[in-house]
């Protein structure tokens, strides 16, 4: 078998309200459908991050096009390096992951189907029968938060995720409205994206530690390791990474500082199912957990590729990201995906399990034609 074609589709996919954080409130999600062919009439899908310009993922797949044609698809980590390493976007990766996970997600499908067995059975087989999610709430102001968390508390979910580092008067009254809202026992994590100094995150976790965090994620700028570590000493609200971590080398760098109490890391950052499988055996080695970081630009096939990888994962922690479920449509087909209760069993299908709804796919690819993409 071998690869003949890879065609991609840059979508458009409406929310079902505005996305706020402390870039902007985007109307929607850019994606890029990625599609790869087989000469034995294989078709595997995956999905590269578009959130910042599907038209620069989408000329990043077409860039590496040629290296992969005509080679067998079985041979994931080897295709993966040539892409890097003959595309020479190997210093390009913070970019790069992005919009090769697409590829990679789609070579696993392939080999899935291929064999008629779920991609977690290639991976190492099945831990967990199921992922918990954590609700991941919406809304500009501390009202509409409220009534969020207060939904997805009735829908079953004990664990709720907030963006913060919009201001701290906006940032408190947030935490404490919500807090009220679903009173002491569900779990509440916070993420300021960057948006904080050591001195602002500092004062800003002493202050709200009060409402019960679970933890605080990614609360200064990337580049600074040495301050998440300093900080994970003057708190006791818990610290967990994300945008610092990419590369199996980002994580071994956190480890060696000690900057972090919990891993949150997703395919789309580590370039694939199977470095994703990397990071996560390098945090257990530090005794760290790893928890699965959703990402603007994902659609359904994400969240079906991150069932299959994250059943594999011994030190897998609850409370993981999906992202799709902000959507109004998906490009799956109706009832795919279960996330009611907040948790979602792993398919038993073969490759990802992913069925298109093709009538969506063409809404989303039109578009993206006649309005252009989502600002962030």
């Amino acid at each position: 078998m071998k690869i003949v074609k890879i065609h991609t589709r840059k979508l458009s996919i409406p929310h079902r309200g505005n996305y706020h954080w402390n870039f902007g409130a985007p109307a929607g999600t850019n994606n890029v459908l990625v599609e790869v062919h087989t000469d034995a009439g294989i078709v595997g899908y995956g999905d590269a991050l578009g959130s910042r310009s599907a038209v620069a993922a989408e000329a990043a797949i077409k860039s590496v096009e040629h290296i992969l044609m005509g080679e067998d698809p079985f041979r994931i980590e080897y295709l993966v390096a040539q892409m890097y390493r003959r595309g020479n976007w190997h210093n390009q990766r913070r970019f790069a992951n992005q919009a090769f996970a697409g590829i990679e997600m789609a070579l696993w499908d392939i080999c899935g189907k291929a064999l008629e067995q779920p991609v977690y059975n290639l991976l190492g087989g099945k831990i967990h029968d199921e992922i918990h999610w954590f609700g991941f709430l919406q809304g500009g102001g501390p009202d509409e938060l409220a009534a969020d968390a207060r939904r997805y508390v009735e829908r079953g979910f004990d664990v709720l995720y907030l963006k913060v580092g919009m201001g701290a008067q906006r940032d408190l009254a947030a935490v404490r409205a919500v807090r009220e809202a679903v009173g002491e026992e569900p779990r509440l994590r916070i993420d300021p994206n960057e948006a904080w100094d050591r001195h602002t995150a500092l004062h800003m976790i002493r202050q709200l530690a009060p409402y019960g965090l679970d933890w605080v994620e990614q609360p200064l700028v990337f580049t600074d390791l040495a301050g998440a570590a300093l900080l994970r000493q003057q708190v006791d609200v818990p610290l967990a990474l994300d945008q610092a971590l990419f590369t199996e080398a980002d994580v071994l760098a956190a480890i060696r500082l000690d900057a972090c109490d919990i891993v949150v890391l997703g395919f789309h950052e580590t370039g694939g199912l199977l470095a994703l499988k990397k990071a996560a055996a390098l945090a257990a080695a530090a005794g760290l957990p790893l928890n699965r970081h959703g990402a603007l630009g994902e659609s359904g096939i994400s969240t079906l590729a991150a069932l299959q990888v994250l059943t594999t994962i011994p030190n897998l922690i609850d409370g993981n990201q999906v992202m799709h479920e902000l959507f109004v449509e998906d490009v799956l087909v109706e009832g795919l995906l279960d996330i009611e209760g907040g948790r979602t069993s792993v398919p038993a299908g073969p490759g990802l399990g992913a069925e298109i709804n093709w009538d969506n796919v063409a809404r989303f690819e039109r578009l993206f034609e006649e309005e252009g993409q989502y600002p962030m």
